[in-house]
């Protein structure tokens, strides 16, 4: 417990001390704890292993989840692309089908 011993030494500076320790969290989390959304657990372990050093680790992380932001929308463009494709072909079919002489049967 040290609350009571800074307060006896301190007095009401040891209220500084606690105000430096809280102002200091902000900062910490910002620079310091990477933005994880999109990421998988092995990505995110990825990004603490290829960062030199520890400042790079949230622009590491910014960058990683960019990139995969990029590849999902180019995957989604080409779901899309591909869906429209196959109804293409679909109402060609149909089309031709219609189309085509009917033979009757006696």
């Amino acid at each position: 417990m040290t609350t009571p011993v800074g307060f006896q030494s301190l007095g009401w500076k040891f209220y500084l001390v606690w105000a430096v320790v809280a102002g200091s969290i902000v900062p910490t989390v910002y620079f310091f704890y990477p933005e994880t959304t999109a990421l998988s657990v092995e990505e995110i372990d990825q990004v603490f292993i290829d960062a030199p050093n520890l400042f790079s680790v949230v622009a590491l992380a910014e960058r990683r989840r960019k990139e995969k932001k990029a590849m999902d929308l180019a995957a989604e463009r080409v779901e899309l692309f591909d869906n429209e494709k196959r109804k293409e072909e679909y109402l060609e079919q149909a089309v031709a089908d219609s189309r085509a002489p009917q033979v009757q049967h006696t």
